[in-house]
């Protein structure tokens, strides 16, 4: 038995520090869906991973997989997508899978206000999330909405998202039940019934990135941070990029190296919540970053949770690949500070910046770069 474990366990590091032949990003005929710049960024991911692990870059994919490839999706995949793409656990892609849909999205970070309230197959409500989330809930057609609305306008101001929208687009607050009324009356039902997210609004607040990248050859990072966010053309604020604090390692040597502190909390509640919700789910994950607000609502009160998960490629994926590389290049190196700018006004990218976008036509400028070495924890 003992001499079984072994092997098995020589098996798996093998496997882990096992470098892949080919690298590719893979739209899953989602591309009509995407800007370009995203699909761009992802390509350009691709490229410099196949150059870390001295493979082959794939730019266009036909036919069946190749053995050795590895796989950046644009999205979390499905289980059937993976099964596809022969993907069968986390150290073949980049990114995440998941049994449904709903499960990739917002809605997993609350529970139905009732049990008996409308939800997907495959739909489980998680008790003790509240205590590394805001306030709120998840709900499915109109009525069940109403009534969660209802509930949670008696403690404020109520924030509404839906759960399929990326980088703060499809969010909206009510103030009472006349504009949660209003706002259910303009919405398509079938955005209704696939489901929306209602939380606890705060009115000074700071979202912090936590997360963490596992990639073949032992290539592991984790890192805190803060997001910015900036107003596109349209006059609506979204994400404008993360400057990230990464080291070496997971999310336990990341809490480990930080002092007291919001970034500290905010660690340990992406730790609880990536524990609670890739086990109930049955997530396998090689990429993940979660959203963590820290704020005070409109009555004073303080609160800290997890917004949302990412199993993909996401916006501070050019930080975390450049902090790998370096980490790769300095042995010796267990700290550095990496940033992600998307920005809409034309402004030049700094000279040490990697551009992988260069913005125009209402899509922002974008660009990473490595900031500093080893810098003091604050």
């Amino acid at each position: 038995m003992i001499a079984t474990l072994l092997q098995q366990a020589g098996e798996a590091d093998a496997r882990a520090s096992a470098l892949p032949t080919e690298v590719a990003a893979i739209d899953c005929g989602e591309a009509a869906q995407r800007a370009p710049h995203e699909l761009a960024a992802l390509r350009f991911a691709a490229g410099r991973l196949a150059a870390l692990f001295g493979a082959q870059h794939v730019a266009a994919v036909s036919g069946l997989p190749a053995a050795g490839r590895y796989w950046i999706p644009v999205s979390t995949l499905s289980r059937r997508a993976a099964e596809v793409l022969g993907i069968a656990d986390g150290l073949q892609l980049w990114g995440g899978i998941v049994p449904a849909p709903f499960m990739a999205t917002k809605l997993v970070s609350h529970s139905r206000r009732s049990r008996h309230a409308a939800a997907p197959a495959g739909w489980i409500d998680i008790m003790g999330l509240e205590d590394c989330t805001l306030p709120g809930w998840s709900a499915f057609g109109r009525e069940d909405i109403l009534a969660a609305g209802l509930d949670l306008l008696r403690g404020g101001h109520v924030r509404l998202k839906c759960p399929y929208e990326r980088g703060g687009h499809g969010q909206h607050v009510v103030r009472g039940e006349e504009e949660l009324a209003h706002w259910l009356g303009s919405t398509p039902p079938q955005v209704l019934d696939e489901g929306v997210v209602l939380e606890r609004d705060l009115m000074e607040s700071v979202t912090y990135s936590v997360g963490f990248s596992l990639l073949p050859g032992g290539h592991g990072i984790a890192y805190v941070g803060t997001q910015r966010n900036v107003a596109a053309p349209t006059g609506e604020l979204v994400y404008g990029g993360s400057r990230l604090e990464l080291v070496r390692g997971g999310l336990a040597e990341l809490e480990e190296s930080l002092e007291e502190g919001k970034p500290k909390a905010a660690v340990r509640a992406a730790i609880r919540y990536d524990a609670v919700i890739r086990h109930t789910y049955g997530v396998v994950a090689s990429r993940c970053n979660y959203d963590v607000i820290a704020g005070v609502d409109r009555v004073g009160r303080r609160h800290l949770g997890v917004l949302e998960q990412s199993w993909r490629f996401g916006g501070a994926s050019m930080a975390e690949l450049l902090a790998i590389e370096r980490f790769a290049a300095q042995p010796d190196l267990q700290r550095v500070v990496a940033e992600t700018v998307e920005t809409y006004t034309g402004e030049a990218a700094p000279a040490d910046a990697f551009v992988y976008w260069r913005g125009g036509a209402g899509a922002p400028c974008k660009y990473a770069r490595i900031v500093e070495d080893a810098p003091a924890t604050e």
